[in-house]
């Protein structure tokens, strides 16, 4: 062949593997990736073959060895980067690693990934990392001046119990430079980086006694220094402290960390202030509300959650399409696109915007009790470009005094939030037309139980869904022995900022379910069980137990299953359903 024939050996590669010749194909990727290094499909062909036969660590070494070919083609690396991103973020190094640490810090630098999932490999790196113990100010000269902590402190939310107490650690260190008049000089970038990653876990971090008095003395100064307005936000709202705009000038003067901080804490938080006052309200029904609704309402107006960050530009596909794929629907009774979609209970919008890239031709109305979730999914709705979601305040079970007129609707994370859950769920197929259908997403009974062992700890210690006593509760789970039900929420990301707490173990009501419970609510909802979108370990119990051939729709079978692995549906069941009748124009 000749040496620029690329396409040619990626064809050949292909139809290998299509034959089923696995080692012939994976050679030729590897002739091609040879002679034409910048060929990012053959890395990732590559990349993919050793997946498929179980060869994990290899797979993860040829896409380390593909970012390094492709570091000056932007394209190559955006075919590479999210199966490396996917790769690393399973990860668990027991030490430290170069190599690894120069591939994160190329990951962090790429655009349009998902930063978040980089949490947690990215965190064990860095408190394995040799050079950042010892004295507190060499320390934080050398974080200061460390790309990947610089990264990692501003990109995204920590999600490790060990790289919070490094995180604490490091701001008080700050905080008694301060104290003994060290101006923070070099340092700047480093207090707004942490100042970032504090705001992002809403001041969740617990506060020494020792802290206290510099901290009052900080704050007195704010209004005039920037150093000491810099060292109060590392553990307050910069809201609070009221900057004028002089001072945020001189924020935004320090570079991209300090512009990049006014605009999260301040600047975003004024958007949407005004987005929350004028989002439109669904006008259905008398508006009256249950004393559930009201709590839960009350939580979101104080806690949005989740306060999410923009995600990877999701692959274009139209939502009918998956729709019909789902194994008992009636594709004859789904209504014709283009679609219009309701999600009911759309929190601060992540559903939202991420159906509406995914399918730019739906018309999505995403509707919420909280004005001031509505206004953060507006907000970024806005930031990203998105013009194809109309944001609405009002309550889910008014839907049922409007005609039909959604051909899809979703409800995730909801209706176990509501005093009477098929009586949302019979609101919300009463807005679908007749053959639409209807995705819900519950909690499992069974993968609660730590959860539920939270509430009983918060009950016998009269903890309050305040910040003092998310902190209380937090230092409780985070002293929990190993294989105690408390230790099991060490993981979840949602113990590590004041809203994911309080949403995962301070919830002003929750309800959980089986399977066949959850089946009962769609049927009696007038929704036929067309579908279950389970996870991938889920799936591959499911078949050890039943056989490959089983109905992967029956609830009971299921159940059988979930009772021999409680943690199957951790996060939730995602149960679609399909209204009867044929659809209408």
């Amino acid at each position: 062949m000749r040496p620029d024939d690329s396409n040619a050996l990626l064809s050949e590669a292909g139809r290998l593997a299509t034959a089923g010749d696995a080692a012939g194909a994976f050679g030729v990727y590897r002739d091609c990736a040879r002679r034409h290094p910048l060929c990012a499909p053959a890395w990732r062909g590559m990349s993919d073959l050793l997946l498929a036969r179980g060869d994990h660590g290899a797979a993860t070494q040829v896409l380390s060895h593909a970012m390094a070919a492709l570091a000056d083609d932007d394209a190559g690396r955006a075919l590479i980067a999210p199966a490396f991103v996917d790769r690393l973020a399973g990860l668990r190094p027991d030490a430290w690693h170069a190599s690894l640490d120069r591939d994160l810090l190329a990951l962090w630098r790429e655009p349009g990934i998902e930063r978040q999932r980089l949490a947690r490999i990215t965190a064990v790196t860095l408190v394995a990392k040799p050079d950042t113990g010892g004295e507190a100010e060499a320390v934080l000269d050398r974080i200061a001046t460390d790309p990947l902590w610089l990264a990692f402190l501003s990109g995204c939310l920590n999600v490790d119990a060990a790289m919070e107490a490094r995180l604490v650690v490091l701001r008080h260190a700050l905080l008694d430079a301060h104290a003994a008049g060290a101006p923070l000089a070099g340092r700047a970038g480093l207090a707004c980086a942490l100042a970032l990653q504090a705001f992002a876990g809403e001041y969740v971090w617990p506060i020494a006694d020792d802290e206290t008095a510099p901290l009052a003395r900080a704050a007195a100064l704010a209004e005039d220094d920037l150093d000491a307005l810099l060292l109060t936000c590392l553990y307050r709202p910069p809201q609070e402290l009221a900057p004028s705009e002089a001072m945020i000038a001189r924020l935004e003067a320090l570079g991209d960390a300090g512009r990049l901080l006014a605009q999260r804490t301040l600047n975003d938080l004024r958007t949407e202030t005004g987005l929350a006052r004028t989002v439109p309200t669904l006008q259905a029904g008398d508006g009256a509300m249950d004393a559930v609704s009201i709590a839960v309402r009350a939580q979101y107006e104080a806690n949005p959650y989740p306060r999410w960050a923009a995600p990877p530009q999701p692959r274009l596909m139209a939502l009918r399409d998956h729709v019909v794929t789902l194994p008992k629907v009636d594709v004859g009774r789904l209504p014709a696109g283009p679609l219009r979609v309701l999600i009911a209970g759309c929190g601060t919008g992540y559903e939202a915007v991420d159906m509406a890239r995914m399918d730019p031709t739906l018309a999505i109305t995403a509707l919420d009790l909280s004005r001031a979730s509505l206004a953060y999914g507006a907000r970024m709705a806005q930031a990203l470009g998105v013009a194809n979601i109309a944001f609405r305040h009002g309550n889910i079970l008014d839907l049922s005094a409007r005609a039909p007129t959604f051909d899809v609707a979703t409800s995730t994370g909801v209706l176990h939030h509501m005093d009477e859950p098929a009586a949302g769920l019979r609101a919300i197929a009463q807005a679908v037309k007749p053959g639409g259908a209807v995705r819900i997403a519950l909690y499992s009974e069974r993968a609660r139980a730590p959860v539920v062992a939270a509430h009983d700890l918060i009950r016998s210690l009269g903890l309050r869904p305040t910040p003092d006593g998310v902190r209380a509760f937090r230092s409780r789970v985070l002293a929990a022995p190993a294989g105690s039900p408390l230790a099991a929420l060490q993981t979840s990301d949602d113990l590590y900022s004041i809203s994911g707490c309080r949403d995962l173990a301070f919830h002003a009501h929750e309800r959980r379910f089986t399977l066949p419970q959850a089946g009962a609510l769609l049927e009696g909802a007038g929704l036929t069980l067309i579908g279950l979108d389970a996870p991938p370990p889920a799936i591959a119990a499911f078949q050890r137990s039943c056989g490959a051939g089983a109905d992967r729709l029956d609830l009971a079978l299921w159940d059988r299953v979930e009772a021999r692995h409680p943690s199957l549906f951790v996060g939730m069941y995602a149960l679609w359903g399909q209204k009867a009748g044929s659809p209408i124009s």
